[in-house]
């Protein structure tokens, strides 16, 4: 799935747009000519405002002019607060939303996505949407908003005031139909206040949640809110953490039979999770795209689900690429599929292989399940105190970064290992567990410690010596953070690399690249995944092995001056949480580089 969980489709012929203008809106007048031209349009049916920054006083000033039109409907304003602490944005959002909720307004879409304000943004949105205007409400679009769980419990709180005050009102009652709020750190408790929102609420259409961190107790939420929603097209709880609650969701997806969409990609559904999803989705006619991939899957689920779909003729998209089939496996998957159109387009190069190891019976599995929550516990134990230090530094001087807006695109041109998505670009499995805790997304694997995988001709590193050829080389698109890890991490594993030009290298790579406050967080967090301070479940839930600590420590070192604010202070963070080296040189260089980072 390619489609962009935070972007609004052109919705209307009667829409203003102010998109992507870089407007910097610090007082009234930065947005004076905003502000006339939505006096002027009429009828103003939709406002779309994403891509600029407006502080207090800006939005106060578009909320008067909003005011004057009860005819508008959606409110676009994702990615509308760049570069704004999160403290500035509750009371921005207050003043955009004043007016609208003594106007008479009908709201039908709000897309506030890619503005990570964390649990206080939601407080300054709860009031606008238990209002009135709200009670008409269809599609809420928080993706990528960092709410974590907290902001989680107060949207639903929100979310069923609504819901109560509309029906108290004798009128329209809340319908919500499309909910979607991927990367949001909402994880059991947040899922579990929202599940109770869905069932109350009982008419959505859509429920989109990936990567949030959330776990069996959550998705069994999830699941019984589900049944309280006969209409659900789409189910998305792509890179969560399903595995002991997967039969209880197929049971429920059995008994949703207007399901169009499912994807369960990188959750941990194992073989007997699939079993029970394909059994669950044997009588459905329109189901259309089925996505299993990355789920540490076996033949058995394989082709258990390539024989329910196989005469399925709804059925347009299958991803079962990422499991652990073998080629004997995919062959036979082939073979039961032979006759779908979409057979050609199926991949599976990045399957892990068959394993003798297959869940054979029942203790296997438990004791596995187990192991791996003692373990998520033990890291969340590790990380906490992390944590709390980043959340500190955060609210004295972090502004509210977007981490990038396309999380459901496929990764293009930039790969580690031998293959283009060793797991969906949207998500390394499971890894959002723990990145989430840190506002971090992920959208690529890494693989360090292995060969080169930059492609240069007769080792000629002397390439990269030049800021221009860099600039060339990272192209300065949506994919320029990826090659420059890409390219430091080929640096730091090229024994012939002297120190002195991997430090050249790196410094030349940073100062080619153009940081915005939406890329440095994906810098910052790829940088600390392939360092090995992240887990990486891809690897067996274990740290990354690194093999060059000395020379990148140093190269970090030489480095550190044009490093981003944001990129020392968690470093320093996690150099001070991380475990003790074997080596008394490691040790010392480990320090070193603290020392110079946090002086």
């Amino acid at each position: 799935m390619t489609d962009n969980l935070s972007k609004s489709i052109k919705s209307t012929d009667h829409e203003l747009s102010w998109a992507n203008r870089g407007l910097k809106g610090n007082n009234a007048n930065d947005v004076k000519e905003l502000c006339i031209a939505i006096e002027k349009c009429k009828p103003l049916k939709a406002l779309r405002l994403e891509g600029n920054t407006i502080n207090e006083e800006a939005a106060t000033a578009i909320g008067k002019a909003l005011a004057k039109h009860n005819e508008v409907e959606r409110l676009i304003w994702n990615d509308l607060f760049t570069t704004r602490l999160k403290t500035e944005v509750p009371p921005s959002l207050i003043k955009l939303t004043q007016g609208l909720l003594t106007n008479g307004s009908r709201i039908v879409e709000i897309n506030l996505s890619d503005n990570a304000f964390g649990p206080i943004g939601v407080k300054g949105l709860e009031t606008f949407l238990s209002s009135s205007a709200c009670y008409t409400l269809e599609e809420l679009r928080l993706n990528n908003c960092g709410m974590g769980s907290m902001g989680g419990k107060l949207l639903a709180e929100a979310l069923i005031a609504c819901h109560k005050n509309s029906i108290a009102a004798g009128g329209k009652r809340f319908a919500l139909k499309q909910f979607i709020a991927g990367r949001n750190r909402l994880e059991i408790e947040g899922s579990q206040a929202l599940a109770k929102a869905f069932e109350i609420i009982g008419t959505l259409e859509v429920i989109r949640m990936p990567q949030n961190g959330i776990r069996p107790p959550g998705i069994e939420a999830l699941t019984t809110a589900f049944l309280h929603n006969r209409n659900l097209r789409i189910i998305d709880l792509n890179d969560n953490t399903i595995t002991t609650a997967a039969p209880k969701l197929a049971s429920v997806i059995e008994k949703l039979p207007k399901l169009e969409i499912i994807n369960l990609e990188s959750s941990l559904i194992r073989t007997r999770g699939a079993i029970a999803v394909a059994r669950s989705i044997v009588s459905h006619k329109n189901l259309q795209e089925l996505y299993l991939g990355c789920n540490d899957m076996h033949i058995d689920g394989g082709l258990e689900v390539a024989r329910s779909v196989k005469n399925m003729s709804s059925l347009k998209v299958l991803d079962l690429n990422g499991n652990c089939f073998g080629l004997d496996g995919i062959d036979e998957i082939r073979q039961v599929l032979e006759n779908k159109q979409f057979l050609d387009q199926m991949a599976f190069s990045d399957d892990e292989g068959s394993d003798e190891e297959e869940e054979d019976n029942d203790d296997d599995y438990d004791n596995d399940q187990e192991d791996e929550e003692e373990e998520e516990a033990e890291d969340d134990e590790e990380y906490q105190e992390a944590e709390e230090e980043h959340l500190e530094e955060d609210e004295k001087e972090t502004p509210s970064f977007v981490v990038n807006t396309n999380p459901m695109k496929q990764t293009n041109g930039f790969h580690f290992a031998n293959s283009s998505s060793t797991k969906p670009s949207e998500a390394v499995s499971g890894l959002s567990n723990m990145m989430s805790k840190f506002d971090f997304n992920v959208n690529s694997t890494f693989n360090f410690g292995s060969s080169s995988t930059t492609e240069i001709k007769d080792g000629k590193w002397t390439t990269f010596n030049s800021i221009d050829k860099l600039e060339e080389h990272l192209k300065n698109d949506d994919q320029s953070i990826e090659r420059a890890i890409k390219l430091l991490e080929d640096v730091w594993n090229d024994n012939s690399v002297s120190q002195k030009q991997s430090s050249s290298i790196a410094e030349n790579t940073l100062k080619a690249l153009h940081f915005s406050s939406s890329n440095e967080r994906n810098f910052n967090e790829r940088l600390l995944v392939s360092l090995g301070f992240i887990k990486d479940e891809q690897t067996g839930r274990l740290r990354r092995p690194i093999n060059q600590h000395n020379k990148i420590y140093q190269t970090l070192i030489d480095i550190h001056q044009v490093l981003p604010k944001s990129t020392k202070n968690l470093l320093s963070i996690f150099l001070q949480n991380a475990s003790r080296e074997q080596h008394q040189s490691v040790t010392e260089m480990k320090q070193k580089l603290l020392t110079t980072i946090k002086g």
